[in-house]
Parts: structure tokens; C-alpha cells; sequence
């Protein structure tokens, strides 16, 4: 049903009538090519779709979670507990494998449908009505909505390619337009806004007076910077594109310019692969770097950006030669996104402000610095271009913005202020969860379970900070992220593990070793941040898996004396998604403020945990045993 829902409101209903159900309702952060709400009609409407997208989906995994729990019952708790981790660590493996492949939905479906169908094997009719919905399902996902409209799904995000009105080739990304290929190649033909835009892109490389030399595109997407380059006679391009399917569609581009041997296609995050690389450049060049779907809360998982920090474009200016430029590029919506990017450039050249150049009556805007900080750019060379000098307009004191920094990475919110638009949704999410436990459980959550409440909103805080870090010291790319999330699961079943092995029954020293792991992992991360270097990555290992190993060691622990295990993963669960709800608080305190988060819910965690310890006499704790 929801996925009739939604291809139904994307393909089957006039844009006109879908309008209200198109908008952000979050003010505190801008999105790019997406309008924020601006009448109750709008906010009743998108909140309504929100209501009903997340009824649909958890009431899909309601039978999943009771069907669980009754499994998980049938066995000792600390084993079945494990062999959940198990499961979940396959399903990770299988996930990476199907994004590898550059899979469709319907496969992650397909596998998911093969895996639940040999729970109703008991019956004919809920297999044969079950069968009968995965196949509406099927071709509900596998029919073509959109004619004329290829479909990609890279392992980041689905792409479509199609032509515009002019035959150029457009990309969309998560249904959001990305990028149009540009024919600039017969620049002396070109009039009119082709005309300015060919000089945009061509205005970096003439500023320097000389030959680019070795360049290096940062977010070279489907070759409209590549090719810019070449057409000014770079000697060589590194060409940084975090999503291969987008470098493969640069093929199709006029221009051919990934066909060019001068170019050195590299499929990699652009901030660890500018960290990590021993060659230095002429110019770093920042195509107009924002894929929507990634660097913004669009997508289905938030992958904030690290590339837009002063940290990241420290990075890049310590990568130039004497003399070097970097050119960041950028489709500038509002003021004040224009304004941070001024404040982020000036800060990492030491106080040296950039040079803005904008392209008519274009949203396009380059901010431009030289090594030296020390870039003019006279007016002649503007001349007849259509381009124009605006540094003046981003250099207005009264123009305010706070900068992105490796702690705070929100780049789409102008301000650092509190997210207080989101808190409607996150209070839907709560009163919904609450509701369904309501009208599903006749029995009252038991206080003795309260522990494991905590537990699970402490580990999906660590969880969260650990993949943040894990991007910063790895890289960004989907099977980093990938081997992290495995990571994690292994930890917490080898920690499991080792509760079954030795009998552990001790929660002091678990519990105390998690609280010391959370206090050095905060200290490391406010004196040091997650360098590329073997001892930062090591520094960055430790951080990581060490509160994920002692937070399993006290969740099994517990669980041997615990009660009911179904019961106490229940209260996890619920846990967790309060976790992922506090998360948010990131968006104003920062990810360092999850420590501090985890650190009190786990000391909540420990005194419940004693609390009821105490209250279980030693023979019903020894039979449990």
C-alpha cells in the first residue's frame, strides 16, 4: 500500500495537485530546489503524508518484530540475542553486496520476500495472499512511470537521464534535478546565457595568467568542470567523484572529456582523498559541489556534509603549489548560504577574504583565493563576460552566518540555531510509536526493562558519533559506511559472545569501562581531530569500537538476569528510536554533544540496572543463570 501511495502521488496525479505535498516543512535549514512551507494548508498537508508514510511503515514491522520475539523466546536470551546480531550483520552483508551490484529495489525485496515466506509455509492462505501482494508489489516497482526516463540506482541514490527541451542531457537525483550536461566546446559561437555561462566556467583558469598545470575537480560530477579544464589547457585533471554512476554517465557527454588521457578518473570521497594524497596542484576546483540528495537532510540517510567545513577547505588549500588557486563554485539561493561560504573561505586562508564573481543574473557564484591569500582580479578581465565582482555584497557586516566546522557540519543551515520546526515532527513520530505499543501490547512495558530503554538510545548515540568519525578518519563512501555498521554489529556479538563464554555477571566494570571509553573518545575528539595518518585511524578504531564493545558486555549482561528477552528488546528498540530522535540535538550542540547525550543515558542505564538487580532474589538470578 505504500508504495502504491507514493508512485501514485510522484507519477499518477498532476503537479498541481501534489504541490502542498512537495515542500520542506523544516524552516532552520535551506534546501536546495525544494520550497519550506509557507501556509497552514502546506503544513496540514505534509504532515498528514508524513503521518500516514510512517503508519505504513511500521505497521509493516509489526508481524517482523512480534514474529521475532516469539522466535527469540524459545531460546536462552543471551544466545538468541546473538544469533539476532547474526542475522542483522548478514543483512548488512547482503545490503553491501545488492549496493555493489548496483541492485534495484526490487531485489532487496525479492531477497527480504524469499527469507519471510518460509514462515507461512504453514498455511495456504497467508502464503497464498502474501505471495499474491509481493507480486502487486513487484510490478509496482518494476514498471515504467516515467517514458523516456532511464533509471540508475548507484549505491547512493537513484539517478535519472533524460533530455531537456534543447536535447542536453539532464540528471536527476532522489527526483530532484542534479546536473545538465553543457556543450561549451564552440565557445566563440556561443550568445547570450550560454555565452556567460562558458566564461563562468572558463574564469578560474584565466585568472591565473599562466597554464592551469596539474588540476584537481573536486565534485567532478558528469564532466562540465573536466572539461573546462581542458578546454584551458590543463597538463592533468584529477577528476573527484564520489558516486561512480554519476562519472559513468559523464561518457555521454559532447565534449568526451573522461575519454581524455590528461584525465585521471578518481571514485572516491573528495575530503579523504585530498587528506590522503601525496601530489599538489596548480588550482583545486570545487564544481559546483551539491548533489542534494547527499550533502543535504533530503536524503534517506543523513550524510551531512564534511567537504563544505573550514577544516575541509584548510585541506584543500594546504594542497597548492606556490601561486596555486582554489575555485569554489556554487549555486548561491539565498544571502546567506553566499555569506557562510565568504566567512568559510576567509577563515581558512587566515583572515583573507575570497574574491566573489558572479554570472549575470545567475545564482552561480565563484568564491576565488590564491595559497598566498592575496587575489585580485581587475576589472578588465571581466569585461565582456557577463560576469561581475560581488565581493562587497557577502563582505556586509550586517549579513550574518556561522561557519560549518568538522563538529557542527550543517552547511544548509545559515544559523547555528535550534531545529525547533523539527521537534513537530519528532513529537508525531513519539505519540505514533506510543499509540501503535498501545493499541498492539495489552501489557504495560515493565519497569524492570527500563534499563534496556536506555541502553538502546545510549548505543544508537555512540552509533551515530561513530560513524561520523569513522567518515572523517575513512572517508564518506558507501562501503565505508558499510564496513562500520558491520563493524559495529561485530563488536556487539563478539561482546555477547564473551558474556555467554565466561558467564559474565558483573555490570560495574562493564559499565565503568564504557563511561572511561566515552570520556577518552570525547577528550581525543576535542584536542585532536581524525587525521588520515596510521596513528590518527588507530586513534579513531579505538574510539569507535571500544563503547560498542562495553555497551554489548553490559546489554548481555543484563540480559542473562534480565527477564524475558523479547521484553527487553522491545524496550531497546523503543530506546533507540528515542536515541535517533536526541540525535537531532547535533543540529545546534554539535556531535561532540553526543557524547555528553550517551554518557548520561548509560549512567541512567547503570543505576536502573542495579536497581533491578537488587530486586531479583540470588536463586531466581542463579536459575536464570
Amino acid at each position: 500500500w505504500q508504495m502504491l501511495l507514493m508512485t501514485g502521488l510522484r507519477y499518477g496525479m498532476p503537479s498541481e495537485l501534489t504541490a502542498s505535498l512537495r515542500v520542506i516543512p523544516f524552516s532552520e535549514q535551506l534546501n536546495m530546489g525544494v520550497l519550506t512551507v509557507t501556509m497552514v494548508s502546506q503544513q496540514v498537508a505534509i504532515y498528514f503524508l508524513l503521518v500516514v508514510s510512517f503508519l505504513l511503515t511500521a505497521l509493516a514491522f509489526i508481524p517482523i518484530g512480534q514474529l521475532c520475539g516469539s522466535l527469540m523466546e524459545l531460546r536462552e536470551g543471551v544466545r538468541a540475542y546473538g544469533l539476532n546480531l547474526l542475522g542483522s550483520f548478514a543483512g548488512v552483508v547482503l545490503m553491501f553486496l545488492a549496493s555493489y551490484l548496483w541492485t534495484p529495489p526490487i531485489i532487496w525485496f525479492a531477497v527480504c520476500f524469499a527469507a519471510m515466506i518460509c514462515f507461512l509455509t504453514f498455511d495456504r492462505r497467508p502464503l497464498a495472499l502474501s505471495t499474491a501482494s509481493f507480486l502487486t508489489m513487484a510490478v509496482v516497482l518494476a514498471w515504467p512511470n516515467s517514458t523516456g526516463w532511464e533509471k540508475i540506482y548507484s549505491p547512493y541514490q537513484l539517478l535519472e537521464r533524460g533530455q531537456d527541451e534543447w536535447g542536453s542531457m539532464v540528471v536527476s537525483a532522489g527526483g530532484h534535478f542534479y546536473q545538465r550536461v553543457h556543450d561549451l566546446g564552440r565557445f566563440e559561437q556561443l550568445t547570450g546565457w550560454p555565452n556567460q555561462l562558458a566564461h563562468f566556467y572558463q574564469f578560474p583558469y584565466r585568472i591565473r595568467g599562466r597554464s592551469p598545470g596539474r588540476i584537481a575537480i573536486v565534485g567532478s560530477g558528469t564532466g562540465n568542470d573536466v572539461a573546462a579544464a581542458l578546454r584551458n589547457g590543463a597538463e592533468s585533471v584529477d577528476a573527484i567523484e564520489i558516486d561512480p554512476a554519476i562519472m559513468e554517465l559523464g561518457n555521454y557527454h559532447p565534449e568526451r572529456p573522461y575519454w581524455d588521457k590528461r584525465v585521471t578518473k578518481v571514485v572516491n570521497d573528495a575530503r579523504t582523498f585530498l587528506r590522503t594524497t601525496p601530489a599538489s596542484y596548480d588550482m583545486v576546483v570545487y564544481g559546483l559541489l551539491d548533489s542534494h540528495t547527499l550533502l543535504s537532510h533530503a536524503s534517506s540517510v543523513r550524510i551531512d556534509s564534511f567537504v563544505y567545513t573550514v577544516e575541509g577547505l584548510r585541506e584543500a588549500r594546504a594542497r597548492l603549489n606556490e601561486g596555486g588557486v582554489l575555485s569554489l563554485s556554487f549555486g548561491v539561493m539565498t544571502n546567506e548560504i553566499g555569506k557562510k561560504l565568504y566567512l568559510m573561505m576567509e577563515k581558512a586562508f587566515d583572515g583573507h577574504p575570497p574574491v566573489c564573481i558572479k554570472m549575470g543574473e545567475s545564482s552561480f557564484v565563484a568564491f576565488l583565493q590564491n595559497r598566498e591569500g592575496n587575489l585580485a582580479v581587475p576589472e578588465s578581465q571581466l569585461a565582456a563576460t557577463g560576469l561581475t565582482d560581488i565581493s562587497s555584497q557577502f563582505a556586509d557586516p550586517a549579513l550574518q552566518a556561522d561557519l560549518s566546522t568538522d563538529d557542527w557540519p550543517f552547511f544548509y543551515m545559515p544559523r547555528r540555531i535550534y531545529p525547533t520546526s523539527y521537534l513537530i515532527a519528532l513529537a508525531l513520530i513519539l505519540l505514533l510509536s506510543i499509540s501503535l505499543i498501545g493499541n498492539f501490547v495489552s501489557a504495560k512495558p515493565a519497569t524492570g526493562q527500563a534499563a534496556f530503554f536506555f541502553l538502546g538510545a545510549g548505543f544508537m548515540l555512540v552509533e551515530t558519533k561513530g560513524i561520523t568519525e569513522a567518515g572523517l578518519a575513512f572517508g564518506n563512501t558507501w562501503h565505508v559506511i558499510g564496513i562500520v555498521i558491520a563493524g559495529i554489529l561485530a563488536m556487539a556479538f563478539l561482546a555477547n559472545l564473551c558474556v555467554q563464554q565466561f558467564k559474565l555477571n558483573n555490570l560495574v566494570i562493564p559499565y565503568f569501562l564504557l563511561i572511561a571509553s566515552l570520556v577518552g573518545g570525547w577528550l581525543i575528539v576535542r584536542t585532536h581531530s581524525f587525521s588520515p595518518t596510521t596513528e590518527g585511524r588507530l586513534a579513531t578504531l579505538a574510539v569507535l569500537v571500544a563503547p560498542i564493545f562495553f555497551s554489548g558486555i553490559a546489554f548481555s549482561t543484563l540480559l542473562r538476569t534480565g527477564g524475558g528477552v523479547s521484553g527487553a528488546m522491545a524496550a531497546n528498540v523503543l530506546g533507540a528510536l528515542c536515541g535517533g530522535l536526541l540525535e537531532y540535538n547535533s543540529m545546534y550542540f554539535g556531535f561532540q554533544s553526543l557524547y555528553v547525550l550517551a554518557m548520561g543515558l548509560y549512567l541512567a542505564a547503570f543505576v536502573l540496572s542495579v536497581a533491578s538487580r537488587s530486586r531479583v532474589p540470588a536463586a531466581g538470578v542463579a536459575g536464570m543463570t
